[in-house]
C-alpha cells in the first residue's frame, strides 16, 4: 500500500512539475500583448520560421496603440516573458499625424508602415547611423529592400521629443527606435528573428 501511493505521488509530481514547465513557456503570460494580435504573430511564425532558424525570440509590433506607447514586444520564447519598447511608424499611414497608423502599404513611394512578417537581417552603417535590414516575407511587404524599409534611431524616437509633443514623429515606413533603444533591441534579438507587424 505505502509503494502504491508512493508511486501516485510521484505521478502526481511529475505531471505537476510538466503543467508548471508548460504555464512558464506560455508566451506573454502577463498578457502585455493583445491576444488578436499575438495569436497571428504565432501562426506566422509556424509558417515562416523553420525549426533549424528559431532564434528564440519573437517580435510583435502592434500598431493600433498610440506612437506614445511602448508597442513593439520581444517574446523570450524559452520563458515568454517579454521585453517593450516604443517604436515610430511611416508618415504614409499616419497623414494627420495623431499617433495612431491608420492604414499599411507596400507601395514604393508611400513613406508607410507595411504590415506582415519580416525578418530581421544584416546590420550595416546608413545615413541614421547604425541600421538593420528587414526582409518582408509575404506580399504585403515583399518590397521592404526595394523600398529600403530598415530599423534605424532617429531623434523623432527619443523621449525627449515624446515629453514635447506627446507622441513620436514619423518614418518613411522604417521601424524607428530612440537610440538606447536601438542599442537594447540590438542586444536581444539576433539576426533572423522573426518581426510580425500588424493593428
Amino acid at each position: 500500500m505505502r509503494i502504491v501511493c508512493r508511486f501516485s505521488a510521484l505521478i502526481f509530481l511529475i505531471f505537476s512539475c510538466a503543467e508548471l514547465t508548460a504555464q512558464a513557456k506560455m508566451p506573454d503570460p502577463d498578457g502585455r500583448i493583445r491576444a488578436e494580435i499575438l495569436d497571428r504573430a504565432l501562426a506566422a511564425m509556424e509558417t515562416h520560421a523553420p525549426k533549424d532558424a528559431d532564434t528564440g525570440k519573437l517580435v510583435v509590433v502592434d500598431y493600433s496603440l498610440h506612437s506614445s506607447r511602448e508597442r513593439l514586444f520581444v517574446i523570450h520564447l524559452e520563458t515568454g516573458s517579454v521585453s517593450a519598447y516604443r517604436a515610430a511608424h511611416g508618415m504614409g499611414t499616419d497623414r494627420d499625424h495623431d499617433g495612431y497608423l491608420d492604414s499599411f502599404s507596400s507601395l514604393p513611394g508611400s513613406q508607410a508602415s507595411s504590415e506582415g512578417t519580416f525578418r530581421f537581417s544584416e546590420e550595416y552603417t546608413g545615413r541614421h547611423g547604425q541600421s538593420f535590414r528587414l526582409d518582408g516575407l509575404e506580399e504585403t511587404n515583399a518590397t521592404a529592400r526595394e523600398r529600403a524599409i530598415v530599423i534605424h534611431a532617429a531623434s523623432y524616437a527619443e523621449p525627449a521629443f515624446l515629453s514635447r509633443h506627446g507622441k513620436l514623429g514619423r518614418s518613411n515606413g522604417c521601424i524607428v527606435f530612440s537610440k538606447d533603444d536601438l542599442a537594447r533591441f540590438r542586444g536581444e534579438v539576433p539576426e533572423g528573428t522573426l518581426i510580425f507587424v500588424g493593428k
